[in-house]
This record gives C-alpha cells, structure tokens and sequence, in this order.
C-alpha cells in the first residue's frame, strides 16, 4: 500500500480538496505525507517593473515564498491534529516539471493532485497538469475532484 503521499499543494480550491483527501487515505493507511508547493516563476512583465526598481522581483519572490511557507504551516497544523506525519517542501520553477523533479526526489508512493471541475480552454484539448503529471511522475498520480 502507500506509505508516503505527495500532495501538489498551493492556495486553490482544487489543491485544498487533494490535500483533506490525502490526509484521510493516509490515515487509513498510516502513511505520512509530503505537501510539495510550486513557486513558479514571476510573470514576463515583472522585469519592466525591475527596470526602474531591481528590488521588486526579489521582494515579490521573497513574499511568495513566506504565503507559501504559511499556508503550508497551517496544512501541517491539520495534520498533526489528524495524527498524520507530514513534511513539506517549496521548489521552483514550471509547475509539472517543477513536480516531477520533486516526486524524482522525494520518491512517494502516490501523487495526489486536485482537478479542475471545469479546465476549459486548449488545456482540455492537449491534457492539463494532472494529466502531464500522469505521463511523467514516477509514481501513481490520484487525481481528486
């Protein structure tokens, strides 16, 4: 069975699902669980901003990260309120590549990934993130809705 779950977690209704889902399986399954959070790169037009003021992009990317690191301190409040060990981890960079790297690393048993009720748009066309995630992580992907 799995002995440790992988959460993609970040602010979204969808990742908040796949995480109370991940902490119920790992209950039932006495596992552990690893919230793995992407802080994505900051958008093309950031660097207009850098133009006229260089600390922006450090001070935006510095406030990502301290949201990130709190909202994963209040996820891991949960869980240890459930009984269940968990860690976390931030890494960097494209959100599925970024994911993948961290499954390499980490090597949990199961990916646990919220889905989007509605994706809409080309990603419902060419396969969104759970479904890049699928074809590339190294390890079963539950997809939660």
């Amino acid at each position: 069975m799995f002995k440790k779950i992988a959460v993609a977690f970040d602010e979204s209704p969808e990742a908040q699902r796949a995480f109370r889902s991940a902490l119920d399986l790992a209950k039932l399954a006495g596992a552990s669980v690893v919230l793995i959070t992407v802080v994505e790169k900051l958008p093309a037009y950031v660097s207009y901003v850098s133009a006229v003021a260089p600390e922006v992009p450090h001070l935006l990317k510095t406030e990502r990260q301290v949201f990130y690191r709190d909202m994963q301190s209040r996820a891991k409040e949960v869980a240890e309120r459930a009984g269940v060990l968990i860690d976390s981890t931030l890494v960097e960079g494209d959100e599925v590549e970024a994911l993948v790297q961290a499954v390499q690393q980490l090597r949990p048993d199961l990916l646990v990934v919220g889905l989007r009720r509605d994706p809409g748009g080309i990603g419902s066309i060419l396969g969104g993130t759970a479904h890049r995630l699928a074809l590339h992580a190294d390890c079963d992907v539950l997809g939660i809705r």
